[in-house]
């Protein structure tokens, strides 16, 4: 372990650092609800006067703007990618220039759904987290299908797309995949007496006490009120553990009593670790310095990891969810266009371009993101199964049952960030204290049944 220890501490809400990673730029501005226009970048630039010639002659032609919505401008060890697949794009389509914009990923889902809810998104395409793209396609009725861009490329969409598909039509195609799993730190297992992940929900707390001690921490799980979102994102993989749902079709079942034991076991776990309340900057500050011992997490870039997490990185590794059935949510990110674009058909040739196979291939390799989401991928791209299999990830990915968060939101998919608020700003009065687990989700049950209604 390290001499540079860290000791968790709190902090105030705007030094947090994001589950997405340190993010950087525009943020004063995204802040303020406004997106945040980014060109398409130098390459795009040159393309343009080698074929237009001087400004003037330029300016006399009307190029197709076609705008791009996502998060990834604001990340700065994936952005390059995804700008390079653009830039390409435009060279190869001089007549159309694409603009990115948008909003760190903490606060995209929420500024996208009011530019839904004030009637209009500033965008043609936009790249989705798998709430929001299912708030798009289902309520608010945005997108169109484009399941045949798929099929077109020789692309099987896994199962995970389904969550997207409405009367046979698929309307999000799948350009990365993070799944939640397991993650530890060899060195801390192995010091402490274990030779591998814990497989079940007993073994995972006994080890989190175990391992907790001095400067070292068993277990992380973001919990402070603060963090709402991204504590939410990882609380509602519980109940697959303990045989519950948080909704199972047009029904409510946040307080079921498969949904109450496995919320406790999430509170036993949060005071075992001794990081009860602690911000989630000090938590990924911890976990970077090889501070705490397993984190159940999303299998992210591991290219960003190398770089940022230099200490943890050479000792990290994966195992499966750890409890009955090793089942755990697999969080598609994809693109959707919106009928609303004037410019449809060069919408979907963007669409298209993103998700070539050689060009996700490009983009996997260079941001280290270890699942391709299509079934075949491996049949199409040489060295895709080999890239894999290298992955600090593949260990948990290959032994966890994933299933999509319609599964456990049932009817409610759409209504995500609203279900989670409820449900974490209760859990943690039942982490203070303050209210009994039970009271925690019966509660939430009540003001989720008050506050969110079923599109008819």
């Amino acid at each position: 372990m390290s001499d540079d220890v860290v000791e968790p501490t709190q902090a105030s809400p705007e030094n947090r650092i994001s589950r997405r990673r340190l993010l950087q730029g525009a943020g004063a501005l995204a802040a303020a609800g406004a997106a945040v226009p980014i060109l398409g970048g130098p390459a795009s630039a040159t393309t343009a006067a080698k074929s237009f010639g001087s400004y003037a002659s330029r300016r006399s032609i009307k190029k197709t703007q076609l705008t791009l919505m996502s998060w990834e401008p604001f990340e700065p060890p994936e952005i390059a990618a995804w700008r390079q697949v653009t830039n390409t794009f435009q060279q190869k389509n001089p007549s159309i220039q694409v603009t990115w914009t948008g909003w760190p990923f903490a606060n995209y889902d929420a500024n996208v759904i009011a530019q839904a809810e004030a009637g209009n998104i500033a965008a043609d395409v936009v790249m989705c987290p798998p709430e929001l793209g299912s708030t798009l396609i289902q309520l608010y009725d945005l997108a169109v299908p484009i399941g045949d861009i798929a099929t077109s490329l020789g692309l099987v969409p896994n199962p995970a797309h389904e969550q997207f598909r409405l009367n046979g039509k698929l309307y999000l195609l799948g350009i990365l995949e993070v799944a939640f799993l397991l993650a530890y730190d060899r060195k801390i297992l192995e010091k402490g007496g274990f030779s591998g992940p814990p497989e079940s929900a007993g073994a995972w707390l006994e080890m989190t006490k175990k391992l907790t001690h001095g400067n070292q921490y068993g277990t992380l799980l973001i919990n402070d009120a603060a963090a709402a979102a991204d504590s939410w994102n990882t609380l509602q993989n519980f109940p697959l553990g303990f045989g519950g749902v948080w909704a199972s079709g047009r029904n409510l079942t946040i307080d079921s009593k498969e949904n109450i034991a496995a919320i406790q076991f999430y509170v036993d776990l949060v005071k075992a670790s001794g990081l009860a309340g602690t911000v989630e900057a000090v938590l990924t500050k911890l976990w970077y310095n090889s501070q705490i011992a397993t984190n159940f997490t999303v299998g992210f870039g591991a290219a960003s990891l190398k770089s940022i997490a230099p200490q943890l990185y050479p000792t990290l590794a994966s195992g499966p969810a750890p409890w009955a059935g090793h089942k755990a949510i697999a969080r598609l990110h994809g693109n959707v266009v919106l009928k609303t674009s004037n410019h449809l058909d060069a919408s979907l040739e963007l669409c298209k371009w993103m998700i070539e196979p050689s060009n996700l291939w490009y983009v996997t390799q260079k941001n280290g993101y270890p699942v391709i989401p299509y079934s075949n991928f491996g049949s199409i791209i040489k060295g895709y199964n080999a890239f894999q299999a290298k992955s600090p990830w593949i260990g948990g990915f290959s032994k966890t049952n994933y299933v999509g968060e319609a599964n456990i939101l049932g009817d409610y998919v759409f209504a995500y960030a609203e279900i989670g608020n409820l449900i974490g700003t209760n859990v943690v009065k039942a982490i203070s204290g303050s209210a009994t687990v039970t009271e925690a989700l019966q509660a939430a049950q009540q003001q989720a049944k008050s506050s969110i209604h079923l599109p008819k």
